[in-house]
């Protein structure tokens, strides 16, 4: 096998297991969590359940509608030596693979956080295959060099999206957080899905000023809004990253890709 037809398997392969597995967890999310999580359970009243079982819900609904029109042909360029048409695929992939997610982004009474980990997983190593082939087919030092700050610039930026949770804030500030909380999620899973869909079809992303100014003023409010209640960690390392590595070096891959 050639290595060309191996990254090519390889990146096949991730895209599929990264539908399969986040479809699974969330599947089991939509069964389970009417009556488990205790205060993340359907029945336990609290509204936010309801709004985030509602989204997991029309997310799966809307995942499998669209990963019905790819897998098959993945599956079939899989087991078989037929090429795979990712130029013309790469649309309906991404909007499939942002479709799940916005399920993926809601924390519900049953959310098993090291299967999500494993798809997101997946995900990044489709994207890391194609960096490689990026890097294997280009001459120029200065696009290579765009292709990977890409991938990891994108990594990070996924990475500092809120997954969203339950608030115990006194009014108005608990409306105020889940207004922002749910945006948060209904913008930058698009504009991660954007920027992927860029990045897969040219090997090298967008790094417009503008999608950082965006992510750090939804995820920043949605740290700060909870601030008080409990700091989310993860997504303020993550946010403070994806801004300095972007200043660091998407300025420079912005310029050197042009």
């Amino acid at each position: 096998m050639s290595r060309k037809t191996l990254f090519f398997k390889l990146k096949l392969i991730f895209l599929v297991l990264y539908f399969i597995i986040l479809f699974v967890e969330r599947l089991l999310a939509v069964i389970l969590s009417v009556k488990s999580g205790g205060e993340y359970a359907l029945v336990s009243g609290n509204i936010f359940n309801y709004f985030a079982y509602g989204v997991t819900a029309v997310s799966l609904l809307a995942g499998t509608a669209l990963m019905i029109r790819v897998i098959p042909g993945m599956l079939i360029s899989i087991l078989s030596s037929r090429e795979y048409a990712f130029s013309e695929n790469y649309r309906r992939i991404v909007i499939a693979a942002m479709a799940i997610l916005f399920g993926g982004m809601m924390h519900t009474g049953f959310t098993f956080a090291p299967m999500q980990f494993v798809a997101y997983g997946f995900l990044i190593a489709s994207m890391v295959v194609r960096t490689i082939e990026c890097c294997r087919n280009r001459r120029s030092s200065a696009l290579r060099f765009a292709s990977i700050v890409s991938i990891i610039y994108l990594t990070l930026l996924a990475m500092a999206v809120p997954v969203s949770y339950i608030s115990h804030q006194s009014m108005p500030i608990m409306a105020v957080f889940y207004v922002v909380e749910f945006c948060a999620v209904i913008v930058l899973v698009p504009v991660f899905g954007k920027l992927l869909l860029v990045f897969y079809d040219k090997g090298v992303t967008s790094f417009s000023f503008i999608y950082p100014v965006i992510l750090i003023l939804l995820s920043g409010f949605t740290v700060a809004l909870k601030w008080t209640e409990e700091i989310n960690w993860f997504v303020l390392i993550f946010l403070v990253l994806t801004e300095v590595f972007y200043l660091s070096f998407g300025l420079v891959a912005r310029r050197k890709s042009r």
